[in-house]
């Protein structure tokens, strides 16, 4: 979900990015609102990414990178999916 707020995004969009049915995505959209990882422009109703939220991104990238070196389960799992890629992205 901060992946898809990283530009800016809207509920639809994430939730759509993210596989999730409308009410899980309230929830979740919540959450990390409380959380200060993600903030919301009322007026458009678009989701950013905060620094805050940015910040956990590159550790998880981080981890994942580690997990993918040390255990190579970590690397089957990724054959099943980009799913990694997408984490690697630069932020803009």
């Amino acid at each position: 979900m901060l992946e898809s707020a990283r530009q800016g995004a809207t509920k639809s969009r994430i939730m759509h990015d993210a596989y999730l049915s409308s009410e899980k995505t309230s929830v979740y959209l919540k959450l990390l609102q409380e959380n200060k990882l993600l903030r919301c422009e009322l007026g458009n109703r678009v989701y950013h990414t905060t620094e805050k939220g940015f910040q956990l991104l590159d550790e998880s990238n981080e981890l994942n990178e580690f997990l993918y070196k040390v255990d190579p389960i970590f690397s089957d799992l990724d054959s099943l999916g980009e799913f990694s890629d997408q984490f690697n992205e630069p932020r803009e």
